[in-house]
């Protein structure tokens, strides 16, 4: 009699709990492996265990939470045999630093193994990717795994309690004791994964601000050092802020649809002027400016000639800014458009929800008996189709002028509160990703 192999499922969240409860009910012996378990999961499969303690042969988790390990002294009370739990510590090494003394992301267990005894002979396995945690088990995470049936004593079971074995020899006991223990282990590998998912973004952006200018141009001359360029920023940015910030203009032949895509392509600008702040005027008080050149329209801008007298007329809520043109921008840059701490928001996708199972209604019964835990929220999950910038509260108004003086927002006159200068590597590989 061969092995039988069946794909556990042609649909990622497919919840497996009902499946995995059904061997071990059947099972003589049950051997268990997991990288990582919640209390959610434990009490998802935990019936038929409670039910037959004896079972139970081994249970090894590499990682859980507090609430975890306290499930698993409710199995000891009901009969499990102490010396069939093990917590495996995975490895780590000295640091040489007192702040950390040891590597805190460091590899560890991450199998996931099911291994039953179905007595006559025949075993079977669950192996693949599902942890012991509520969201694998009842079908909310995006899953893969097989089931293998089949004679104890092929080689695929002789391999897997090898597998076992070894993940056992490796593990410590489990000691009620020490829960606080073990569960802060855990926070130190997810605070060591943070800081090494942290420490990967970028550092050497430079805090200087930038009144960023995009826009098309259709004359025959191009602004000289020295002349004086007009246009409108919203007033809620504030007029300190931006006296004191440098002005970067570039100017296309045609202006890219988008700021975003203008601002991939910096590099086919026809002009990338650096100008300082020359004046700046509220409440529409700038009647009659000196200006050699405007822009209106921060959605379209284009650069026009001035014509004098020149007399612009604001809208609501905007500061009139005159620069004075520099010279060319010194080198590429990359402008970022966050202080430093980006928010981001989710995109929801309103189909393709994730329900709540009756095995995840079961569960929470029981969780609020156990525990006495206010009842969570029973809503949908929703996929996330992408991510954005959160945008401020609108009550907040300098907040919001912020956000409409991003990308995000559309318009071609930007703020840009931090920059990064680009090497010449990074600029070339900046032009090659450019549409």
């Amino acid at each position: 009699m061969t092995v039988t192999v069946q794909v556990l499922f042609d649909h990622p969240q497919h919840e497996i709990a009902s499946l995995l409860r059904d061997r071990l009910t059947r099972c003589a012996k049950a051997s268990l492996v997991a990288g990582f378990m919640t209390v959610e999961g434990i009490e998802a499969i935990a019936a038929p265990l409670r039910a037959h303690p004896g079972k139970l042969a081994h249970l090894v988790v590499g990682a859980a939470t507090w609430r975890a390990f306290d499930a698993l002294d409710r199995l000891l009370v009901a009969g499990v045999a102490p010396t069939a739990l093990h917590v495996h510590l995975g490895h780590t090494r000295p640091t040489g630093t007192n702040r950390h003394p040891f590597a805190r992301y460091h590899p560890m267990l991450h199998s996931k193994v099911n291994l039953l005894d179905m007595g006559d002979g025949q075993a079977a396995a669950f192996v693949g990717s599902h942890n012991l945690t509520g969201f694998a088990l009842h079908g909310k995470n995006g899953e893969a795994g097989v089931l293998l049936e089949g004679p104890a004593n092929a080689p695929q079971f002789v391999a897997l309690r090898q597998h076992l074995h070894e993940a056992v020899r490796q593990a410590v006991p489990y000691d009620p004791g020490m829960k606080e223990a073990y569960a802060w282990w855990t926070m130190q590998f997810i605070d060591g994964l943070y800081a090494e998912a942290n420490g990967d973004l970028p550092k050497d952006a430079e805090n200087m601000r930038t009144i960023l200018v995009l826009a098309a141009y259709t004359c025959g001359r191009l602004p000289r050092p020295g002349q004086i360029i007009y246009f409108e920023i919203p007033e809620a940015l504030d007029r300190i802020q931006s006296m004191q910030a440098e002005v970067h203009i570039y100017v296309f032949p045609t202006l890219p649809p988008t700021s975003s895509l203008a601002l991939a392509s910096l590099g086919t600008a026809i002009a990338r002027l650096s100008c300082k702040v020359e004046g700046i005027e509220a409440g529409r008080g700038g009647i009659e400016l000196r200006a050699d050149w405007h822009i209106e329209n921060r959605r379209r801008p284009e650069l026009k000639p001035t014509v004098l007298p020149f007399r612009p007329t604001p809208a609501s809520g905007m500061q009139q800014v005159r620069v004075r043109v520099q010279g060319p921008v010194a080198g590429q840059y990359e402008y970022l458009f966050d202080p430093g701490k980006i928010a981001w928001a989710p995109i929801y996708d309103r189909e393709g929800a994730l329900v709540a199972t009756p095995d995840e209604e079961s569960a929470r019964e029981t969780e609020l008996a156990l525990f006495d835990t206010p009842a969570r929220v029973d809503a949908p999950w929703q996929r996330v189709r992408g991510l954005q910038r959160a945008k401020p509260a609108g009550s907040d108004a300098r907040q919001l002028a912020l956000w409409e003086s991003t990308p995000d927002s559309e318009a071609f006159i930007l703020f840009s509160p931090r920059r990064r200068k680009l090497t010449p590597r990074r600029e070339r590989s900046e032009r090659a990703d450019t549409p």
